[in-house]
């Protein structure tokens, strides 16, 4: 859009000439920037390399999350284009324009701001100005069997696409088995590092008892804190006799009385070393005034500080191991993918119901923006999901459950994540569980972005079906066309737009002040 301005005349007599010093620095790089359409270009593309230097997953999920929301608007476009309504613009982000092209009516391109897209339907309500010429191919002028299908392609192609993730998944890699994990990490300085076990490993029994699975693992390890212990593990289909010495870690309980996470393990106090769960019982109870803890997180070394003494049970405490849960895929036969996919594509659609309905219920909310309230009162606690035999965490790399934060603590159960935190737990996924975790990833965030979509809100694609539907059945009673006054319902939109927003902002500065951690 230009804008006209008056015209300045030049300074006469003795008026004195304007201080022009700023003037004379030039524009700044921002201004530079948001004015030259290349230089945009260039800083797209070096955020982009940028990704792929710090971390090829990023790359990966942010070009894959754009193409996934491309898909989106691309269904809302081939149908609008099929049933004959006039698309003006088609472009994936927003913000500034860095390149755009037309071809025939339409006009294609990319702006700066990967968030989002959209497409330019002519007429989606009454409050859009059309040329009468163009009337007759608006949105609004089209009857509800030829608009339906518009409002809902976005929302099913996603879904379609989520299927079919799913099924790449099940077929390129198989599915994850139920009686089989292996190990997907080991723990710096535990008992598992010290033993020798090495990520691939598959610990198939606990002194002689099998172990079909990670949680069962997990009760024995946690029944036989500072004993010895043999593991019988499977190394390239072999199985061999691993000896360990099992360490210790907080229970819930001690935990919070220390103001850390029962999946901490604490190694120093005040500078003196803690070797056993004994040791900090007993300097715990001689400590005085401020007291500095060292303890091992997710494998970095943080300190924290309470105050002493503080009396800790002596039995509150439970065995560590210190592996972190990996999956193990099983073949499935060609005949037998399609309906496994199917079976995990309804199982996805149940589960992101249920974690809707947990989010936006009054409980739900309140958590979440607790959570954002308190976000930097402790960055120490950042939420982690626990990598260890001596936590609840589970396997968070198989094709159904990668996107989700089940696999983090349970403050995590329901967190919502931006699509920074998507990028961040999807990196860890890759680097962890590879392709098969981050196609899952994508098939989860697809289901999930197709069914939010579906929600009758305007200005989502499911607002836009409710007030499709109303309008149909007030034309049949009436026999006559009939059309919402979209002006009534501003109001309305405006404030759903500001809540998502605010919603949206809210968990991106969670996702960066305290990002989930699968590690």
């Amino acid at each position: 859009m230009s804008e006209t301005l008056p015209p300045t005349w030049p300074p006469t007599g003795d008026v004195p000439e304007p201080d022009r010093g700023h003037e004379a620095d030039g524009p700044s790089l921002g201004d530079r920037i948001a004015a030259n359409r290349a230089a945009r270009l260039l800083l797209l593309i070096g955020l982009l390399a940028w990704a792929a230097y710090a971390n090829i997953w990023i790359f990966v999920l942010v070009m894959a999350l754009a193409g996934c929301i491309f898909m989106h608007e691309l269904g809302h476009y081939l149908v609008a284009k099929r049933a004959g309504m006039k698309v003006t613009e088609f472009f994936l982000g927003f913000g500034p324009r860095i390149w755009s092209f037309q071809r025939g009516e339409t006009e294609y391109g990319i702006k700066l701001i990967w968030a989002g897209a959209y497409v330019k339907i002519l007429g989606m309500s009454n409050l859009d100005e059309v040329d009468p010429a163009d009337e007759a191919r608006s949105y609004r002028a089209q009857k509800f069997s030829r608009r339906m299908p518009v409002v809902l392609a976005g929302p099913v192609m996603n879904l379609l696409l989520g299927f079919l993730l799913l099924l790449v998944v099940v077929v390129g890699f198989g599915r994850p088995s139920d009686t089989a994990w292996n190990v997907k990490s080991v723990t710096v300085g535990s008992a598992a590092e010290a033993a020798g076990l090495q990520p691939g490993d598959e610990i198939v029994a606990f002194n002689g008892q099998e172990t079909t699975d990670f949680d069962s693992l997990t009760s024995l390890v946690r029944a036989h804190a500072g004993t010895s212990v043999d593991l019988t593990v499977r190394r390239d289909g072999q199985e061999i006799s691993v000896p360990a010495s099992l360490g210790w870690s907080l229970t819930a309980d001690s935990a919070d009385q220390l103001g850390l996470l029962s999946s901490d393990r604490v190694t120093e106090v005040n500078g003196a070393p803690v070797n056993t769960y004994a040791d900090l019982v007993g300097a715990m109870q001689n400590a005085q005034g401020p007291t500095t803890l060292t303890y091992v997180r997710a494998r970095k070394t943080a300190t924290h500080e309470v105050d002493g003494p503080v009396t800790l049970a002596g039995d509150a405490y439970k065995g560590f191991l210190g592996v972190g849960p990996g999956t193990v895929y099983e073949s499935v036969p060609l005949t037998r993918s399609v309906s496994d996919a199917a079976s995990q594509f309804g199982s996805i659609i149940v589960g992101s119901v249920q974690g809707m309905g947990r989010i936006f219920s009054p409980s739900g909310l309140s958590s979440f923006f607790h959570q954002v309230a308190t976000a930097t009162d402790d960055t120490s606690t950042a939420p982690t999901a626990a990598g260890s035999s001596g936590s609840s965490s589970s396997s968070s790399s198989s094709s159904s459950s990668s996107a989700s934060s089940s696999s983090s603590s349970s403050d995590n159960a329901d967190r919502p994540m931006s699509i920074i935190g998507i990028v961040n737990v999807g990196a860890q996924i890759g680097d962890s569980g590879g392709w098969a975790g981050v196609l899952g990833l994508l098939a989860v965030v697809n289901i999930f972005l197709g069914l939010v979509n579906l929600l009758p809100l305007l200005p989502l694609d499911g607002g836009h079906i409710l007030v499709a539907c109303y309008e149909e059945i007030r034309s049949r009673f009436s026999h006559t066309v009939y059309r919402v006054n979209m002006a009534k319902l501003l109001p309305v939109t405006y404030v759903v737009i500001l809540l998502l927003l605010g919603f949206g902002l809210s968990a991106m500065f969670l996702d960066v002040v305290k990002p989930m951690n699968l590690n």
